[in-house]
C-alpha cells in the first residue's frame, strides 16, 4: 500500500512538471508570437522548440547545482537558439535575440 501510494505521489509530480512546462511554453511562445509576429506554422513549431527546452531545463534544474547548472543552461539556450533559427526569418530571429532577456524573465515566472 505504501509504494502504491508512493509512485501515485511520483506520477502525480511528474505530471504537475509537465504541465507546468507545457503552460510556460506555451506563454512564451504566444509572447514571441506578438513579439515576432509569427505566422501559424511558425508557432507551432516555436512552440516544440519551447517545450522541449523547458522540459530539459526542468531536468537540469533537478539533476544539476551552481556552476554546473548554469553551464548547462547555457549549453541548452545555445541548442534552442540553433532551432529557432531554422524556424524564424533572419529579421525575427534578429528581434528574438534582441528580446532574450525579456524571454528569461518570462521563462522565470513559471519556475520560481
Amino acid at each position: 500500500m505504501l509504494l502504491f501510494a508512493a509512485l501515485m505521489l511520483l506520477f502525480t509530480v511528474n505530471a504537475l512538471a509537465q504541465d507546468k512546462s507545457k503552460d510556460g511554453a506555451k506563454a512564451v511562445t504566444t509572447y514571441m508570437k506578438e513579439q515576432l509576429t509569427l505566422n501559424d506554422g511558425q508557432y507551432t513549431k516555436v512552440y516544440d522548440v519551447n517545450l522541449t527546452f523547458l522540459k530539459k531545463v526542468a531536468d537540469n534544474n533537478k539533476k544539476l547545482k551552481g556552476p554546473e547548472r548554469v553551464k548547462k543552461l547555457r549549453v541548452l539556450e545555445e541548442e534552442r537558439d540553433t532551432k529557432l533559427k531554422s524556424v524564424l526569418s533572419e529579421d525575427q530571429f534578429k528581434n528574438y535575440v534582441g528580446n532574450k532577456a525579456a524571454n528569461r524573465k518570462k521563462i522565470a515566472e513559471y519556475y520560481q
